[in-house]
């Protein structure tokens, strides 16, 4: 038997085990590179991400800032964006600003909370007592009529649709029931009044009964400090109207009706506590629109068919107020005093003494007065004028000083009757009382001017209760459905009153706080929440890590001197636009431009609600760092004299910001845009 004999090769085995365990180690050191290596690898491609949506975004905010400054109703601007992943989508929750502006020097208007959709919203002055607050519904975005409730105590809705800067291209679409109307700018409709109508446009006129009436014309945009105002748009009603504008100055009137037109200079008289006045009749037999325009601030009031009465606005621009301004027209005066002192009433060459709590009725005008006169009381009250035996007006509410609040003096409740706005504990009520059955009464909107009285002077914030319901909690939705249905306001005006000097309830300064919704592009990187947003005319981004900066800041102008202009782009989706992670299509539509404000302001303020807020205040303050000013004493608003333009302040709010210039007065112009955008599939 042969044996054999085998041999076992250690250093073989070695070697074996040792490649193979090298190749294992190389094999886990390449895996442990690829896992070091993924986060970068990942942000590498996040950034390719942000910035090709970074330079896609821009080219679409430039677009939207030209359609927003420079078009005129109906333009449009279309642009396609190319996601490299990632979703596009709406925020309609998250975005909004606020500016404010106060009227006069030494006064300030803060806000917070307008437009959190809770049914609070606080406001600090700390610089006199405030007396009254009111809150309009501006009714941005798209699908949200104005809505005008229907009345069966008169005859009929006569309106017209009411301009702006710039005036709706096409038909304006009023909807009465089953039946909808179009109606250019410059066209009057009347309707029905026992059912309401919504507007796809704001309208103004008036609520009409019988066959005469008188009123006081709102002109198409009041200067905030006095009420009155230079352009005015006037229905006429079939048969003979007289129209007097009232002023304090030296005036050029021109008016419009058909493709008449004509113009008349009017001087002012000299004399103690006089005014200039211009009066004329037009006669038509059809309702008809009047334009007339004048060259200084003025007062229209009209009287159909020679009988009617109308509330007096005060020159503080409240209806509760020491200084008016009256027609020539013969009539009479209806002076309510409503402190529990006597008042005294001082015209030229005469007055007349009202108890308290009391109301007088004056013959009007005396016989030394042959124009457009001014009246003084050395407290508050209301003044309605009045000629003929029938007519229908609003009573001013006195504890508001203004058409709506909660108290009123009602001394027929036969012929009065009194309507409640707003919800959840924050009621108001409008108070109209009729005389006979002929009257006309200024058209209101349902969202319009609902004022709740303060009486409170505080350093720190005054908390308010909305008139209108609240919206926490309550998924999108029905928040949406709720600013088209008018229950909340879709963005907000806001006016404060309180004391100016011996004023009780003057114009102090107002605010307006915008819903805009926020266009977003999401994407992840190696970590998710990432995204690129326009936002109110911003482009910004929180990449990488989650850090929120500004890529293009909201479009505004300032100087030469001390001067601001913007213009507020209130871009929304419409109900069938399309979200996704596809090629996008954007059309783009500007619905209408809307002058806010023109006016001289002391103080005007800005903040963001939402993301980037403090980012865009800081981006906004371009050159502060430059100011020798600023570095010497940070913080000191008081001794920076060699900087115009944004300041943020921290101690007031991490968004909020200062347009400064040293004191001086700011020609301040405010516009809003409204921009309609259908976002539908690239190539559909």
């Amino acid at each position: 038997m042969i044996t054999a004999r085998q041999m076992r090769d250690d250093e073989a085995v070695s070697a074996a085990v040792a490649t193979v365990l090298l190749f294992g180690g190389v094999v886990t050191i390449i895996g442990l590179m690829l896992i070091s290596m993924t986060p970068i690898i990942e942000e590498l491609e996040g950034s390719i991400k942000r910035n090709d949506m970074e330079i896609q975004m821009r080219d679409m905010a430039h677009e939207i800032t030209m359609l927003s400054e420079t078009g005129m109703p109906g333009d449009r601007a279309e642009i396609d964006l190319f996601p490299v992943e990632g979703e596009m989508g709406w925020d309609r929750l998250r975005g909004g600003m606020w500016y404010s502006a106060s009227w006069h020097e030494g006064h300030s208007m803060r806000i917070n909370g307008a437009i959190d959709l809770d049914k609070y919203v606080e406001i600090r002055h700390p610089e006199s007592k405030v007396a009254t607050v009111c809150f309009e519904d501006m009714r941005l975005g798209p699908d949200r009529p104005y809505y005008y409730a229907q009345d069966n105590s008169v005859d009929a809705f006569v309106v017209t649709p009411k301009h702006g800067l710039a005036a709706p291209l096409g038909p304006v679409e009023v909807v009465q029931g089953d039946l909808a109307y179009e109606m250019l700018v410059g066209g009057v409709l009347r309707l029905d009044s026992s059912q309401g109508i919504a507007s796809s446009h704001e309208l103004t006129g008036y609520v009409v009964n019988g066959g005469s009436g008188a009123t006081f014309i709102e002109p198409t945009q009041a200067n905030p400090v006095n009420g009155k105002g230079r352009h005015f748009t006037i229905p006429l009603l079939s048969g003979n109207t007289t129209v007097e504008v009232i002023s304090t100055d030296d005036m050029m009137v021109n008016w419009k009706i058909d493709d008449a037109e004509s113009e008349q200079i009017v001087t002012m008289s000299d004399g103690l506590r006089m005014a200039n006045s211009w009066l004329h009749q037009f006669t038509v037999n059809e309702d008809k629109l009047l334009e007339v325009n004048v060259d200084t601030d003025a007062r229209v009031i009209i009287v159909h068919e020679n009988s009617g009465i109308a509330t007096l606005t005060g020159e503080d621009s409240s209806k509760l107020s020491t200084d008016f301004m009256l027609p020539s027209q013969s009539g009479n005066l209806i002076i309510h005093n409503p402190n529990q002192d006597q008042t005294t009433i001082i015209w030229r060459n005469g007055g007349v003494s009202v108890p308290g709590n009391s109301t007088l009725e004056v013959q009007w005008p005396p016989n030394n007065i042959q124009n457009g006169s001014l009246i003084e009381s050395n407290s508050p009250v209301t003044i309605s004028w009045e000629t003929g035996n029938q007519g229908m007006h609003r009573i001013t509410a006195t504890d508001t000083g203004q058409d709506s609040g909660l108290v009123f003096n009602i001394e027929d409740s036969t012929n009065t009757s009194i309507s409640e706005m707003g919800s959840e504990n924050g009621e108001v009520q409008i108070a109209t009382h009729s005389d006979g059955d002929s009257g006309i009464i200024s058209l209101r909107h349902d969202g319009a001017k609902r004022c709740l009285s303060v009486n409170k002077m505080a350093s720190g914030w005054i908390e308010l209760t909305l008139p209108w319901k609240s919206l926490n909690g309550l998924p999108e939705g029905q928040i949406i459905n709720s600013w088209r249905e008018g229950t909340h306001p879709a963005s907000l005006e806001i006016q404060m009153y309180g004391e100016i000097g011996e004023r009780n309830m003057s114009m102090i300064a107002t605010s307006w706080a915008f819903h805009t919704s926020r266009l977003t592009y999401e994407f992840e990187s190696s970590i998710s929440g990432l995204e690129v947003a326009w936002s109110s005319g911003a482009v910004v981004t929180n990449h990488p890590e989650m850090s929120p900066t500004v890529l293009v800041g909201p479009s505004d102008r300032g100087g030469p001197g001390p001067r601001f202009s913007a213009t507020v782009p209130s871009m929304h989706p419409t109900s069938d636009s399309v979200s996704g992670s596809g090629a996008m299509e954007f059309q783009m539509e500007l619905t209408m431009r809307t002058s806010l404000a023109s006016f001289t302001a002391y103080d005007v303020r800005r903040a963001w609600v939402g993301p980037y807020g403090t980012q865009i205040a800081a981006n906004a303050a371009n050159g502060l760092d430059q100011s020798e000013d600023w570095i010497v004493s940070p913080g000191r608003l008081d001794l920076l004299e060699d900087y115009v333009g944004w300041v943020p302040i921290p101690s007031h709010g991490p968004s909020e910001a200062v347009w400064h210039t040293s004191g001086e007065p700011i020609q301040f112009n405010l516009q809003i845009s409204s921009i309609d955008v259908r976002a539908t599939e690239a190539g559909i």
